[in-house]
């Protein structure tokens, strides 16, 4: 029997002397195993972060094409701390397109506000929550509909953006609507998509992020649309974000977690959240 140039006997030790034999050379034929993410930064001084370019949360500057945000800056400082001089790269894409992205190696890292949920955890590996973003229920201001639930959006239309959560509970409260009275859901590959479209009054209402939408409506108040103030959104602990990174990063997780829950003690978090806008704090950091 020829394995390549080798050639494999069977003497004293029969079958199984060839068997070995042909295990170790196959054995030199199979890549070692991927390096760690934190250890890939350490070398290339880069990290590559994905993000749907939502301000104030994480977003690319027009101008500097630099990644600027809550989330980036959570994530700079998490580098500082580990003495990592390392930039971060930022590529901007639809919702929907940023765990394709991770699982293809166009990024590293997920560095957007998403939920953790058991399917997505399937495929990609979470940091430990990062801050909490409940859903808020936007409406035309005035709210023409008298719109205060999801409920109430039967027969009526409703936006959100594609790969959200935010388009399972439009499905689910649209299930639920009588007969003939269901929500006519249109899904856009952006939040500033619907926010276009509710502005312009195509949509009756949009469920998406609290924090984007009362962004937005600071940024700029002649905005033609409302947070329902009286909305009460899913469960908090279920609107739990978190980065993501491809299966198989240990060390990357255990340095973000231990690096992130000391950030959270002793106020750093917070100082990087109210710079952005979002307070109170505590609404956006605990439960």
């Amino acid at each position: 029997m020829r394995f390549g140039a080798l050639r494999v006997r069977f003497g004293r030790g029969g079958m199984f002397g060839a068997i070995a034999a042909a295990l170790l050379l196959l054995a030199g034929a199979v890549p070692a195993r991927a390096e760690d993410l934190l250890a890939r930064i350490k070398a290339s001084k880069v990290l590559v972060i994905g993000t749907s370019n939502d301000a104030p949360l994480s977003y690319v500057s027009p101008g500097t094409h630099k990644a600027l945000g809550a989330l980036p800056d959570i994530l700079r400082e998490f580098l500082r701390r580990e003495g990592i001089a390392a930039r971060l790269e930022v590529t901007a894409m639809p919702f929907s397109s940023l765990l394709p992205a991770l699982q293809s190696g166009r990024i590293e890292l997920m560095g957007d506000a998403m939920y953790i949920r058991p399917a997505r955890a399937k495929i990609v590996d979470f940091t430990d929550v990062v801050f909490y973003n409940p859903e808020s229920l936007d409406v035309p201001k005035g709210n023409p509909k008298n719109l205060h639930s999801l409920a109430a959006l039967c027969g009526h239309s409703a936006g959100t953006y594609e790969g959200t959560t935010y388009a399972d509970l439009l499905k689910s409260a649209s299930a639920a609507c009588p007969a003939g009275k269901r929500i006519d859901i249109k899904l856009y590959p952006t939040i500033q998509n619907v926010f276009a479209d509710l502005n312009a009054g195509r949509l009756d209402a949009a469920v998406v992020d609290a924090s984007l939408s009362a962004y937005a409506l600071k940024q700029n108040p002649a905005l033609g649309f409302e947070l329902v103030a009286n909305y009460e959104p899913q469960a908090k602990a279920t609107s739990d974000c978190a980065f993501a990174v491809a299966k198989g990063n240990p060390e990357f997780l255990r340095a973000f977690n231990a690096t992130y829950a000391a950030m959270l003690k002793d106020g750093t978090a917070a100082r990087i959240f109210a710079k952005w806008g979002l307070t109170p704090t505590n609404f956006f950091l605990k439960l």
